[in-house]
């Protein structure tokens, strides 16, 4: 049987570390935006880089000063295309 866990673990914040990674959408110093299998998740901060990205092992870990960890539950990808057009269409 398949190991479903989702764990978090911020140290010092400055190093985190997610298991249940699903997918890393995109990523930048300032940002990194996943899929678990808990939903979407945003990690944001300053000088955030990825050390490790397992997804065989759903494992990621950054280095960085962490600020904020979020979860959006509807996915990403269906939040920000709703974002997106509602300012388009205002």
């Amino acid at each position: 049987m398949e190991d479903k866990r989702h764990k978090i673990v911020i140290d010092q914040r400055e190093n985190i570390s997610v298991d249940g990674v699903v997918e890393v959408i995109s990523f930048d110093e300032e940002s990194v935006v996943c899929e678990t299998n808990m939903g979407s998740m945003v990690i944001r901060g300053r000088d955030l880089h990825i050390e490790k990205l397992n997804l065989e092992q759903g494992v990621l870990s950054i280095e960085g000063v962490v600020e904020a960890l979020e979860y959006n539950e509807e996915g990403f990808a269906k939040a920000s295309t709703a974002s997106i057009f509602g300012r388009i269409f205002r």
